[in-house]
């Protein structure tokens, strides 16, 4: 097998190479830092060396999978054929014995459905050996002439709904909802790392956050020594116990969060019950829910559905209105009169739509702000024709 032009030998020997550089950087760092302090070279080093154990992992499978798709495609028909002569002949015996008068210990019935069952060549069509290759890219052991490469018919694409691009349709993965992905989408190296990072931090219980406040970085359990955390991002040390700045001797109280709360209650805002995260609503109704997925009823704070509170306020539900009737493209033009005809059919429709699952959409032409990512979209956002609410095509499909 070849990855990039390099076969696996020397794969394998230039990660060997790179493990014995790694053993010796270590061995030349050990006793050059205090007892239980992290340091930036070691955090690298580790890393490194877990990227090396994988990439080493990730070849030696390809190598072994590439090897079985090529023997099954190979010897699959080869192995039926000689089975289905063998079958042939085990019936053609047991006919003749039945036909002299000496029926066989066994049915031959049986021994056929043993076989049947035992197939498993039958189950590889030529859609699941296509995956194969695609899967895994490699290419055949001989050269072909480019007239005979012209003459392959093209193979059938589909499109990624995420990426728009066209792909064979063996290389797309198909979801539960019938979306199909390209692999790049679905499993990109920057969206595996980004998940496993989001799952290293909704694992961790009581979890420290950089207390520099243009950062606040989560902080991994790697980067805590002593009840200090060290930002990975900006270095900054942030006490695990008050979760602001580092501070010699024993962690004095918090004031300035006994300040927020105090800030909320008198602006009346509310604060989730699980993660303590204060939340201000703007617009909708009061059924808030938090970033930590839990439901909560802006106006007590209480579990969503366990109170008598209304379920939304005149106020924010006019302000939402007015926020919709106000982007639309005769919104300059139009007499204030027809105006606020259509800020009370807005109002109205809020009212029915309030949970709304989101199932009619339209384009609308950008720049605009998608309204749960808040990230600008310069070309065009999509607008549920029900609830009115913007958002791009990456929340409409895995957010909304």
């Amino acid at each position: 097998m070849e990855c990039c032009g390099i076969d696996i030998e020397s794969l394998m020997l230039a990660i060997q190479l790179q493990r014995e550089d790694l053993e010796e950087c270590e061995h030349a760092k050990k006793g050059k830092h205090r007892e239980g302090e992290i340091i930036d070279s070691e955090v690298a080093l580790e890393a490194c060396r877990q990227e090396l154990e994988e990439m080493a992992t990730l070849i030696s499978d390809q190598a072994l999978c590439i090897s079985i798709a090529k023997a099954v495609e190979s010897d699959a028909l080869l192995i039926a054929e000689a089975k289905a002569t063998e079958e042939q002949a085990t019936g053609d015996r047991a006919l003749a014995l039945r036909l002299s008068g000496n029926p066989p210990a066994r049915p031959a019935t049986n021994t056929t459905k043993t076989n049947e069952k035992k197939r498993p060549a039958d189950h590889l069509d030529d859609a699941s050996i296509e995956r194969f290759k695609l899967m895994n890219r490699f290419e055949p052991d001989h050269a072909e002439s480019s007239s005979s490469a012209a003459s392959r018919a093209p193979p059938e694409t589909r499109e990624c709904i995420a990426c728009t691009d066209r792909f064979p349709a063996p290389a797309l993965l198909r979801s539960p909802c019938s979306h199909e992905y390209c692999r790049d989408c679905l499993f990109s190296p920057t969206f595996v790392g980004e998940f496993r990072a989001k799952k290293l931090e909704h694992d961790t219980p009581n979890r420290t956050y950089c207390s520099q406040s243009s950062c606040s970085t989560f902080v991994p359990p790697a980067f805590i020594a002593k009840d200090v955390a060290r930002c990975p991002k900006c270095s900054q040390r942030t006490c695990v116990h008050c979760k602001g700045p580092f501070h010699d001797g024993v962690c004095p109280s918090d004031t300035v969060s006994q300040q927020v709360l105090e800030m909320a209650t008198q602006n009346g805002w509310q604060q989730c019950k699980v993660c303590k995260r204060v939340v201000e609503l703007e617009q909708g109704c009061n059924h808030i829910t938090c970033k930590c997925k839990a439901e909560f009823c802006y106006v007590c704070g209480e579990r969503w559905k366990t109170c008598a509170c209304p379920h939304w306020q005149e106020e924010r539900l006019y302000n939402r209105a007015n926020a919709i009737v106000d982007r639309a493209n005769d919104a300059a033009v139009i007499n204030e009169a027809a105006r606020q005809r259509r800020v009370e059919q807005e109002r109205l429709n809020l009212i029915e739509n309030h949970e709304c699952t989101h199932e009619r959409w339209r384009g609308r032409p950008g720049p605009r702000e998608c309204e749960e990512c808040l990230d600008i979209m310069p070309l065009f956002i999509y607008e549920c024709r029900q609830c009115r609410i913007m958002a791009c095509r990456r929340c409409r499909y895995n957010r909304l």
